[in-house]
């Protein structure tokens, strides 16, 4: 099953489910707008790169522009083919970045999106959530419990952002995903640091440098599509010790290695320090939009507006009435999320044979969250210094790609002119490069913020009898507003509440409308007339000798109906 949420140019981009075997899906102007901006910006830049690469690098030299000493000792000229390949690789990313931004502008969402604010119940099952006892507090104090944080780098993370133990667990899933690549970033520098003190030897340090820059991508690369949890403190700090260990290993022993002195042609120590210096630059800066102003939870008591009736109605015609009520209240056909639903009706036959004197029902829903209507001609995007960090990280992203993209056309230039020219600055060109998409995409979670609108209905009702002349209803609705992020997790915790509205017309429109539909039922049921047992049952088929014989039609046999002028079968026309 799954749910897409699209934007339609020219209609109306109001929220709109369709409920069915597909799932429900609801529309409005996605989130991605600002990225999916720096995104084709980017892919429009590689794309120019690439065209100036493949000019530079097949281009013929013009012999009137020739110097006399060009011509009398002319130079060998490099092949074309290594930035040929270069070009062919920007033109690569340039289409993987349009093919992302064109992606993202249909958001689809996956099964269960958004998750329930705590666990619920299955569709029409009885009885009471784990989380339906929280939920009931959270209604009554308008007060949300943070609770602790969870997770590897909680005590560092607790210090630097207080208040993320009540920001949705992915947030707090990316924030210590960045910190663990800081960290690791810290450790790689000051490994290479010591590394470049120790080892003089410019092979074996470019080999050196080779295993930190593997080590640094790899590290990226398993938490973008591998895992997507961060690396515990344990493996950061065990991945550190044997990089270290191994890398200054290679820095002494590997001298003999054939071949080995080609490496030092790279520029590798060049290029590892702006990958580990790219990356310490991006993480801090998604780290910072991270923690930036994260949603405040709850911390007030919301208006108390509960609408209460006294019904005269039994408990069955009352409850029956009250799920019609609930069903209502679903938002474009999407049934509620439920969390509790408990009654003593089931028992009512062995409470009134043993004398018992009450009736207790609860019940607890939440409708579909939708869009909110003021939300509903776009999605803002994040604000204050998140939006600044992340606007930072975008900026940043065009300019490592432009910085590498010129080092590419350099580079081209020169070593088509001359064979004997340096790879020095290769390297680091397919570092910036690659850092410059990495900035681009690091902040991907937190422009995937949605506020929603859904309505928690909570009701109660007691009698002091099995079958009062009166039952109380209690009836509240309560707006609630929450977020949560369309790229991060969908699990319980997910959403965070920012704020409870309570709906006194609603509440009290439903306890009228369960009063008349009930009352109504009861009263009809009283004045039926009751069945007598001895009544003679009632024959369900006629009895042999008062049925109509069998007609068959002379032309053509077919059995004909009692009653039918012209045979269904050829139209000749019947004698009666």
């Amino acid at each position: 099953m799954q749910n897409r949420l699209r934007s339609t140019p020219g209609v109306n981009n109001s929220m709109s489910y369709q409920w069915g075997v597909s799932g429900p899906g609801f529309e409005y102007p996605t989130c991605y707008r600002t990225e999916n901006r720096f995104l084709t910006l980017r892919a429009a830049l590689l794309i120019v790169l690439a065209l100036v690469v493949f000019w530079v690098a097949l281009a013929e030299p013009d012999p009137a522009t020739s110097s006399v000493a060009i011509l009398t000792t002319p130079l060998q000229r490099g092949g074309s083919t290594p930035h040929v390949l270069v070009a062919t690789l920007l033109l690569l990313l340039g289409a993987f970045d349009l093919w992302c931004a064109a992606r993202q502008r249909r958001v689809f969402l996956q099964p269960g999106q958004p998750a329930s604010l705590t666990s619920e119940l299955v569709h029409q099952a009885k009885g009471a959530s784990p989380g339906a006892a929280w939920l009931t507090q959270v209604l009554a104090s308008g007060k949300v419990d943070p609770g602790e944080l969870r997770g590897p780098y909680r005590g560092l993370l607790q210090s630097l952002t207080p208040r993320l133990a009540a920001a949705p667990v992915s947030v707090q899933a990316y924030l210590s995903e960045r910190l663990a690549h800081l960290l690791f970033g810290i450790g790689l520098a000051l490994a290479l640091a010591l590394t470049w003190l120790l080892i003089k030897s410019p092979p074996t340090l470019a080999l050196a440098c080779l295993l930190y820059a593997a080590l640094a991508a790899a590290l990226v690369a398993h938490s973008a599509w591998i895992a997507k949890a961060a690396p515990s403190p344990l493996a950061v700090v065990v991945a550190l010790v044997l990089a270290a260990t191994v890398g200054l290993l290679l820095g002494w022993f590997a001298g003999q290695l054939p071949h080995i002195g080609k490496l030092a042609q790279l520029g590798l120590p060049l290029a590892t320090t702006v990958l580990l210096a790219c990356l310490l630059a991006i993480e801090g800066l998604a780290f910072l939009a991270g923690r930036a102003t994260p949603d405040l939870p709850l911390a007030g008591k919301p208006p108390l507006a509960e609408a209460q009736g006294d019904i005269g109605a039994d408990p069955e015609h009352l409850m029956q009435e009250v799920e019609r009520e609930l069903h209502r209240y679903w938002s474009d056909g999407i049934p509620n999320r439920r969390h509790a639903w408990q009654t003593s009706l089931a028992d009512a036959d062995g409470q009134a044979q043993a004398g018992a004197s009450r009736f207790v029902a609860t019940v607890l829903e939440e409708t579909q969250p939708m869009l909110p209507a003021d939300l509903r001609d776009g999605i803002p995007g994040p604000v204050g210094a998140r939006r600044v960090c992340l606007l930072l990280l975008q900026v940043l992203g065009l300019l490592l790609t432009l910085a590498g993209g010129v080092l590419f056309v350099r580079l081209a230039d020169a070593h088509v002119q001359d064979l004997k020219a340096a790879w020095t600055s290769g390297a680091s060109a397919l570092v910036l490069v690659v850092a410059g998409g990495y900035a681009i995409r690091v902040g991907h979670l937190l422009w995937s913020r949605v506020e929603v609108e859904s309505s928690l209905l909570s009701l109660g009702c007691k009698a002091e009898s099995v079958q009062p002349s009166k039952l109380r209803l209690r009836w509240s609705v309560v707006r609630a507003r929450s977020v949560f992020y369309l790229a991060g997790q969908t699990v319980a915790g997910s959403r965070t509440l920012l704020q409870l509205s309570a709906d006194e017309l609603a509440a009290r429109r439903s306890v009228q409308q369960v009063q008349a539909y009930a009352e109504r039922q009861t009263a009809t049921e009283v004045a039926r007339p009751p069945v007598s047992s001895f009544a003679p049952a009632r024959p369900t088929v006629a009895p042999a000798e008062v049925r109509s014989p069998t007609r068959y039609c002379p032309a053509c046999g077919t059995p004909v109906l009692p009653r039918a002028r012209f045979c269904q079968h050829c139209g000749e026309q019947q004698q009666r």
